[in-house]
């Protein structure tokens, strides 16, 4: 799968931050693909030893939500931890998954957000953006914004609200777990994004796709960590015989 370079990838905040201005204006809030036979979830997981990130990427045949595709990537986090950037944080190592990719999702949902941002362009419409496909934010966290807390039942949604104006929609997916913040990454509409979670989301606090990429990324840091903690274990009986 194919993206367009729109900007080279930068460690600095202030760049980061002119680059977010100029695309901001791009972004579609409205569908242009009804037809979403293909639905995709990314997740990103980071070292508890070092700055490695592993990038997860799963496609799934709607409704059935049988996987048809699944994809991987390892990548160093060399942009700062800060909220309203992880595109520039984690949008490298995905892109590098999303392009191995041997089949073309309709929409991608990201643990990130979209329009729900300062700016106007979260993760989810900055990668939407770069592979011009409609994108979906679906975090875990809020990011700006307030709203009321949904009614403690499946599907339960309230407005999540910004400076007077709707952002995105704060849903119950599963009954007495916290809710999920969505909001339209690029070329969808909120409506639409929120009927997709919210059919993709079979009993669990996550869409489907989303959460077997989140469970994949984990066996990654895991696996990488624990060979991580065994090379030092050696290093250290080396110098303690």
């Amino acid at each position: 799968m194919k993206f367009t370079r729109l900007h080279s990838w930068t460690t600095d905040i202030r760049e980061a931050a002119r680059i977010q201005d100029s695309l901001c204006h791009f972004v579609e809030q409205k569908t242009t693909k009804r037809d979403f036979q293909l639905v995709a979830g990314a997740d990103v997981a980071y070292s508890k030893r070092d700055d490695a990130m592993f990038a997860c990427v799963v496609v799934m045949r709607f409704p059935e939500l049988v996987t048809v595709d699944k994809v991987k990537a390892q990548s160093v986090a060399n942009f700062p931890y800060h909220p309203g950037f992880f595109a520039f944080r984690e949008g490298p190592v995905l892109i590098k998954a999303i392009q191995r990719l041997q089949v073309t999702p309709d929409v991608i949902m990201f643990d990130a957000n979209g329009v729900a941002h300062e700016k106007g362009i979260g993760m989810a419409s900055h990668l939407g953006l770069m592979l011009d496909i409609a994108s979906i934010g679906c975090a875990k966290k809020l990011l700006i914004g307030e709203h009321e807390e949904p009614d403690n039942v499946i599907n339960a949604r309230t407005p999540l609200l910004y400076d007077g104006r709707e952002i995105g929609a704060v849903v119950r997916t599963r009954v007495d777990v916290k809710p999920l913040y969505i909001s339209v990454g690029h070329k969808i509409d909120l409506e639409t994004a929120v009927e997709l979670v919210t059919a993709t989301a079979r009993g669990y606090r996550l869409p489907e796709p989303m959460r077997v990429a989140h469970i994949l990324s984990g066996k990654m840091k895991r696996a990488y960590d624990g060979r991580r903690q065994t090379q030092g274990s050696r290093r250290r009986s080396q110098f303690n015989p």
